[in-house]
């Protein structure tokens, strides 16, 4: 999700001394090695491990951020062109998973915060980090100023919270995506209840679209209600004993329009804000990789797991298992891919994008230089493409 900014030498800086040309089209590394490993701080990004890739964001100022998945970390490039982590102790999956001050306003340092699979970074305009704790079921904040972390909303894993202004008694059950609207209104796809709910400015809870469990009965994932009220649709994500971050969003504050990577339902739909109603706009139902050319409803894909809207306006999507980045004109009506061969496989570093394998790419974001970044997350890498 675009963020305002110039770009700095933790922005371009590390494609421009890899000797990778800075060409339109042409895909570069721009942070990990590509081997699934934890790199210390203090290296360029290019010669720092990652252990999956999956989300990558600038901050007004221009820095850029990214999540070390599998390492349970928040880290940034640095002015000087190094990498820093700023959130996570390095234990993950430990027993001590929520050490902080929950609700209370004090916050604890960033670097004592016990992580637990982060999958999505948001920020806003005077720099806030805004994250998505996905294991952990909470919507944090990370202060850059003082370098606290504090909860926003979510406690345990469950369904619980619509309809009130505490954020303690908010439940998410994996909540995966998060996006921001300027008036500081979060949209949050929560992932094991199927549902997108809604956070208000001043702290209530409410579900946007699925439809929310009744008391006592378990979370039910579907396909329905397109042309109708989006809190009667049914969304269908991973989920099971252990799965994977599934789905996605993108909010288009122009036409206040909501879209959803409807993840295991093989289509992207629209939710329009004014009116409350759904409907796919992309993708047949049908799990496959063809349709560039031609128009978004005709399009297959494989579970799309981020949404972005481009400078250009169009809305690009991570297809992950098509191993793809792809974009969709929406005036034009035309898809067409972006990043990635439809093979998996590590790319050969400047080589044209649509040359460069990808392995399961599941995010996208743009820097304020208008490249496009690629989460190439089993690569372990993250790779930039001028467009």
């Amino acid at each position: 999700m675009l963020a305002g900014g110039v770009i700095t030498a933790a922005g371009l800086g590390a494609c421009e001394e890899s000797g990778c040309p800075d060409e339109r089209g042409v895909a570069c590394v721009y942070a990990g090695t590509g081997e699934q490993a934890l790199g210390e701080d203090g290296l360029p990004p290019r010669e720092t491990a990652i252990y999956w890739s999956i989300d990558l964001e600038f901050a007004p100022d221009g820095t850029a951020y990214f999540l070390d998945w599998n390492n349970h970390l928040v880290r940034r490039v640095r002015a000087d062109g190094t990498v820093e982590t700023v959130i996570g102790d390095f234990i993950g999956d430990g027993p001590r998973l929520d050490p902080e001050r929950e609700f209370d306003g004090t916050g604890v340092p960033g670097r004592e915060v016990s992580l637990n699979h982060p999958t999505d970074l948001q920020f806003d305009d005077r720099g806030r980090l805004y994250l998505m704790a996905w294991h952990n079921h909470k919507l944090r904040t990370w202060d850059p100023t003082t370098g606290l972390v504090e909860v926003v909303c979510g406690s345990a894993p469950g369904y619980r919270g619509d309809g009130s202004s505490d954020p303690a008694a908010a439940r998410f059950n994996q909540p995966k995506a998060l996006v921001r609207a300027s008036d500081g209104t979060f949209y949050v796809l929560d992932q094991r209840n199927f549902l997108v709910r809604r956070i208000t400015p001043d702290g209530a809870i409410e579900t946007v679209a699925g439809t929310p469990p009744m008391p006592g009965t378990m979370p039910m994932p579907g396909f329905e209600g397109d042309g109708g009220p989006a809190t009667s649709a049914r969304l269908r994500f991973e989920a099971g004993g252990n799965p994977e971050p599934s789905g996605g969003l993108a909010l288009d504050e122009d036409t206040n329009v909501l879209y959803i990577a409807d993840g295991l339902n093989f289509r992207i739909r629209a939710v329009d804000l004014a009116t409350g109603v759904i409907d796919t706009v992309l993708g047949t139902g049908e799990m496959g990789y063809d349709g560039d050319g031609g128009p978004a409803a005709s399009a297959r894909i494989s579970h799309v797991r981020d949404l972005e809207i481009g400078p250009d306006g169009r809305l690009y999507f991570a297809d992950t298992e098509n191993h793809v980045v792809r974009a969709w004109d929406r005036d034009a009506d035309v898809v067409t891919t972006i990043v990635g061969t439809g093979e998996r496989g590590t790319g050969a570093e400047g080589a044209d994008a649509t040359a460069t394998q990808l392995a399961r790419p599941m995010g996208i974001a743009f820097g304020p230089d208008g490249a496009l970044y690629v989460a190439d997350t089993e690569n372990s890498r993250f790779l930039r493409v001028p467009l």
